[in-house]
């Protein structure tokens, strides 16, 4: 009886690092894992860099479109707003026109093209200032006026206009109405006569319509 042996103490212990080799290919396999997906992930990043998404080139070709047809539309309205400035300035020289219009006694400032309103002043006939030998002469006007408003304030003044005309011209010699140069001095004496004797009449330019020497 004292010779038999506890089971529990015949049990030999386990070899030491028997443990650790079990570990060893979890381990292993956890590292391969890990290994896989991490060269996963950069082959897919790879790939995403080599060939980017479609979304992006359209959106390029969208912004290129756009910068194409901006110049365009500036274009277009910077064609739209030179009629309006054109405008603006036609506006502009009317207003100055009718300015210098309504200024009374200048001749030639603001006046359409074309005839004005005509006067006409019936037949002079003067006794020239000739001491040798008697002169008349018979002449006769048309007076260019702005405006019919100038052609009625013109008759309005009429008998005033004939006494002065005909005290000038009484007071010339046959010598200095004859030739351009005579009956140019005396047509610029009688338009300044006019303008003082009727400032409000604005006075264009005065023609001598006849001129006959007996």
């Amino acid at each position: 009886m004292s010779e038999e042996k506890d089971p529990k103490a015949q049990t030999p212990p386990p070899p030491p690092g028997s443990r650790g080799s079990k570990l060893l290919p979890i381990f292993v396999g956890l590292n391969s894992l890990l290994l896989v997906g991490v060269m996963g992930v950069l082959v897919m990043q790879m790939r995403k860099a080599s060939h980017p998404p479609e979304h992006s080139e359209e959106a390029q070709a969208d912004q290129a479109h756009e910068s194409d047809e901006a110049p365009a539309a500036g274009d277009e309205s910077a064609k739209k707003e030179e009629p309006k400035e054109e405008k603006k300035d036609e506006k502009k020289e009317e207003k100055a026109e009718g300015k210098d219009e309504k200024k009374p006694g200048a001749p030639g400032k603001g006046v359409a093209s074309g005839l004005g309103p005509l006067v006409k002043l019936s037949d002079f006939v003067i006794h020239l200032r000739n001491p040798e030998i008697d002169r008349y002469a018979r002449l006769s006007f048309d007076v260019e006026v702005f405006a019919d408003s100038d052609k009625e304030s013109l008759n309005a003044h009429m008998p005033r206009v004939r006494d002065a005309f005909i005290s000038y011209l009484s007071d010339r010699t046959l010598e200095e109405l004859q030739g351009a140069e005579g009956l140019g001095r005396t047509k610029d004496a009688l338009q300044l006569k006019l303008r003082d004797l009727v400032p409000e009449a604005r006075v264009r330019s005065l023609y001598i319509s006849d001129f006959v020497v007996q």
